[in-house]
């Protein structure tokens, strides 16, 4: 809604894009790859009976861009199809460093930093509160791997700190799994937990954390 409004207020305002006026069209991923990269490729090719380009294979797509997608696992998927075409992508919330490679993903933009940022900024944290001995949770998706891999060797150039453990939280809340990290974090020598993970990963975590029985 809030692009809706913005783009709205754009079409309005005759100085900011005179004799241009903006069309959207809105695709809710449902959470799941299937569906977002199936919007993507809807947008690009349109949802006419039939499309046709110039011989040449130039001319004008359904859409000039797509804004999103809000996974960097779906930014992943969409982008590299969507890039074949020229079609340009810009996400509001995908921080993968990967996508930050130009040979694979020339299309893609985004208006957040990418991962590479976070971890700078949470390892100037760690050696701000002096924190040396630490555990570091990751989401299973590729914002939570590549996260990992760069926390891992930034820490260790860094020369201030060491991972206590790495461990990966499961995107379908296994009960037994969840439990076996909890107990995990409660028997470690560690204090300081750092987490790159999604809200659900967090929520799971926590009212497993707040499981009584976990500490009987």
């Amino acid at each position: 809604m809030t692009m809706v409004f913005a783009i709205e207020e754009i079409n309005k305002n005759l100085n900011l894009l005179p004799n241009v006026t903006l069309g959207y069209s809105l695709y809710d991923n449902c959470g799941a790859l299937v569906v977002a990269l199936s919007g993507a490729l809807s947008l690009a090719s349109g949802q006419e009976e039939q499309f046709l380009l110039q011989e040449n294979c130039s001319g004008i797509p359904p859409v000039l861009g797509l804004v999103g997608d809000h996974y960097s696992t779906f930014s992943i998927a969409i982008s590299s199809v969507l890039s074949l075409y020229n079609i340009p992508i810009v996400s509001y919330f995908a921080t993968c460093s990967c996508l930050s490679d130009r040979q694979r993903f020339p299309t893609f933009f985004r208006t957040i930093p990418s991962d590479a940022f976070q971890v700078r900024a949470m390892i100037q944290i760690l050696k701000h509160f002096g924190w040396t001995w630490i555990g570091l949770l990751v989401s299973d998706d590729d914002y939570g791997l590549h996260v990992a891999q760069s926390f891992q060797s930034d820490l260790a150039k860094s020369g201030d700190g060491c991972l206590a453990y790495l461990e990966i939280l499961p995107w379908d809340s296994d009960p037994s799994e969840l439990k076996r990290i909890v107990h995990l974090i409660k028997t470690s020598t560690a204090r300081v937990v750092i987490v790159f993970a999604h809200e659900i990963h967090l929520i799971q975590l926590m009212e497993e954390v707040g499981n009584k029985k976990m500490f009987t």
